[in-house]
């Protein structure tokens, strides 16, 4: 069994609502970040739940490979307060292994939010999607960054919480030898192409960034309702190594 973080949910909700939102972007306008932009973002929240799940699109505009992209995630309350629970705050900081020039690529994560007095889940307001460091390459060592395209086949949710699923998806590989795999990222639309969300899923399987194409899912996740199923975004991470220091890693580290 695939080991995953335990996440505070209420027990026997099948019809929730959800409360979607926009968020702000920031560090364009840094020299440091011309060439990566964030095209469109948004989150929801499930009442009775307190769980978000929040989703963001990554664009290279530039005409180099934007290698290792550290992200990082705001999330907050109507009062500007840090909303998510301390447990899962390392789930907002990232790393986007590669992205090619013209490429895009999902963001997301679903995490949990902090209680507030009374018990109750805190309310997200919005948040923030902030660059931090980032390798830029030439165009020219693009054969040592093989494309992994991924193609989404379904959305399957569970029979007893609809909120509930995960997303089926095959991967068409073209390395001539296997990568390390970083994560699997999705990001949720509605039917009108706004963004609702997203997930990280950063348990790997050895058949993940091979030399070969393979079928996979996420792990399980809550998924908006209002999710487009033709339009979800998946994007395999893919490296040329993993990161030093193992899969515990100190304050600040990217999650995978």
């Amino acid at each position: 069994m695939r080991p995953r973080d335990t996440v505070h949910r209420s027990v026997g909700v099948r019809d929730s609502r959800e409360r979607t939102g926009r968020g702000r972007r920031t560090g364009r306008a840094s020299p440091r970040w011309r060439g990566l932009e964030v095209t469109d973002h948004g989150f929801s929240q499930f009442d009775g739940r307190s769980n978000v799940s929040l989703g963001a699109v990554v664009r290279n505009t530039s005409g180099r490979i934007a290698y290792r992209t550290e992200v990082s995630l705001r999330v907050v309350d109507a009062q500007g307060r840090d909303a998510v629970h301390p447990s899962h705050a390392r789930w907002l900081i990232q790393q986007i292994p590669v992205i090619r020039p013209g490429e895009q690529v999902a963001l997301g994560a679903t995490v949990a939010t902090r209680e507030v007095v009374g018990g109750a889940a805190d309310k997200v307001s919005s948040f923030d999607v902030a660059f931090g460091s980032v390798t830029w390459l030439p165009a020219d060592t693009a054969a040592s960054f093989p494309p992994f395209a991924a193609t989404v086949h379904d959305i399957e949710r569970s029979k007893e919480e609809r909120l509930t699923g995960s997303v089926r998806y095959s991967v068409t590989s073209t390395a001539c030898r296997p990568m390390t795999p970083r994560g699997t990222a999705a990001v949720f639309f509605d039917s009108s192409g706004a963004v609702v969300g997203g997930l990280l899923d950063a348990v790997h399987e050895p058949s993940q960034c091979g030399t070969a194409g393979y079928d996979a899912r996420t792990l399980d996740s809550d998924i908006p309702l209002r999710a487009d199923q033709a339009k979800t975004l998946v994007s395999e991470y893919c490296d040329l190594s993993r990161l030093a220091g193992g899969v515990y890693r100190p304050s600040g580290e990217p999650v995978n």
